[in-house]
């Protein structure tokens, strides 16, 4: 048997069952912890998130499956260069800082829950929220089967194909949905800070296997160097060109996830918020590196990989390195639950605020416009079962790689930035011109990602779809002023 077919055995699975169990008894004791059925004590956790428990969410919900798999295989793919990725996290939290705060007092004050009751207040234009909340929709469903689908690689990968793709999928996510509809927010809020932590402890302990000495660094550079040039290469001009524009486009887009937005909402103070942003800017350093140098060392353990075959990368490794000695499976084990607690925490955050933007933008105004808040919560934990149900239905045949659908989901994302980021921090932009500019920003950047079209005039689709929204929204806005 092959190193790549060998499972990490009986000892991992039960780690891993014991700390499923414990998340399940977390969504226990958060359902006694609620104080109502109303939306903000559901969605929002009461809006009592204080700094450490808001500073571990956070993190815990950029850093996902993503991080952990696609990262490391988009390493192997591209090589050395894929290093500037650090840039994509950090550039998030620095588009959080001119409106973050703005937001949350914003939010306490008029009882936000989902971003489209900011829309609602900020332009009351029933056309422009209900085009924003659908795009919203499209984008995070889209995260949310990447996070699918990673469950299914992290399971399989490690488990030698001894545990099914499909059954990856399937355990993991009921595990989700049960503790989600069972505590809300509070429970995903408590969740994510031990996944948070755990991802942290696995992520270091990556690092500190991936490169144990700097000689080790030196042996791989050089065989890389020989066996596959264009891995050590100084990106061309282009290529610099498209991760520059790469960096603008995680920024805004990740800094309008509908979960952060809802993070946003449920900081117990906006000084709060503000601490766990200023630590926030040192994670991508402890997180991101780690996970690109392990795409790199796979370049020479298993090489010839191709496609989403690069996602098991991590799967692979770990699963050669817990063969060398007992602490070195116990580190694997530990890693490989990291990864399943980044996966499961960006994947329960996002299902939460579908959820919420499905039972209260979409039905709160339509069919059931008339219901109180308790139906509105217990709706909106139906419909988690109901899209947690498609979602996984979906993953189970994947067909594009983790980080294409990062790309699709971003580049869609995005054109809600001007709507949500402008409408904080300018007063002048009106709701006919910002209207305008999604319409326009989102027909582009669907029509470009169907028809398969990644760049126009040299400029990535959604970036290019972005220009237009913006030009629109900040003309518009100014010409109506002047009339």
């Amino acid at each position: 048997m092959k190193v790549s077919e060998v499972p990490l055995g009986p000892g991992a699975l039960a780690f891993i069952g014991l700390y499923l169990v414990a998340m399940l008894v977390v969504g226990y004791l958060a359902k006694r912890a609620q104080r109502d059925e109303s939306l903000g004590d559901f969605y929002l956790a009461g809006r009592s998130l204080g700094s450490v428990v808001l500073l571990l969410t956070l993190y815990a919900t950029q850093y996902s499956g993503n991080t952990v798999l696609g990262y490391p295989g988009e390493a192997y793919r591209l090589g050395f260069a894929w290093i500037m990725s650090v840039s994509f996290m950090m550039s998030i939290v620095v588009a959080y800082l001119p409106f973050a705060p703005r937001l949350q007092r914003l939010a306490r004050q008029h009882h936000f829950v989902t971003p489209g009751d900011f829309l609602d207040y900020r332009f009351r234009s029933p056309a422009l929220s209900y085009l924003a909340n659908a795009v919203l929709v499209v984008s995070i469903a889209n995260y949310l089967l990447a996070q699918f689908m990673a469950m299914g690689h992290v399971v399989a990968g490690f488990s030698g194909n001894a545990v099914p793709y499909w059954v990856g999928v399937v355990v993991l996510v009921l595990v989700i949905v049960i503790y989600e509809t069972l505590g809300g927010l509070r429970a995903v809020a408590w969740t994510d800070s031990a996944q948070g932590a755990l991802l942290f402890v696995g992520v270091v302990g990556l690092l500190f296997w991936a490169a144990p000495t700097p000689s080790h660094w030196r042996s791989l550079t050089e065989w890389i160097g020989a066996n596959d040039p264009a891995k050590t290469a100084v990106p061309d001009a282009d290529v610099t060109q498209r991760w520059l524009e790469t960096v603008v486009l995680v920024a805004f887009s990740g800094a309008v996830y509908p979960q952060a937005i809802q993070r946003i909402y449920a900081a117990k103070s906006a000084r709060s918020l503000k601490r766990s942003l200023q630590y926030m800017s040192f994670m991508p350093l402890v997180t991101i590196v780690p996970v690109v140098l392990t795409g790199l060392v796979g370049l020479r353990r298993f090489s010839g990989l191709e496609g989403v075959e690069a996602d098991q990368i991590v799967p692979m490794l770990l699963r050669d390195y817990a063969l060398q000695s007992l602490p070195s499976y116990l580190l694997a084990v530990l890693v490989l639950t990291g990864a399943v607690a980044a996966i499961m925490s960006t994947a329960d955050s996002v299902l939460l605020s579908l959820s919420s933007i499905l039972a209260k933008d979409f039905l709160g105004k339509t069919l059931l416009r008339s219901a109180p808040e308790a139906r509105l919560t217990r709706t909106g934990k139906l419909l988690s079962w109901a899209v947690t149900g498609l979602l996984a239905w979906l993953a189970i045949s994947p067909r594009i790689t983790l980080w294409g659908l990062i790309e699709l989901k971003f580049e869609l994302l995005i054109q809600v930035a001007p709507a949500i980021i402008l409408g904080v921090i300018w007063p002048r932009l009106t709701s006919q011109a910002v209207l305008a500019g999604l319409v326009v920003g989102t027909v582009v950047a669907g029509s470009l990602a169907l028809s398969g079209v990644n760049g126009v005039a040299g400029i990535q689709a959604g970036l290019f779809a972005l220009g237009l929204n913006l030009v629109l929204s900040i003309g518009l806005s100014y010409r109506k002023g002047e009339t």
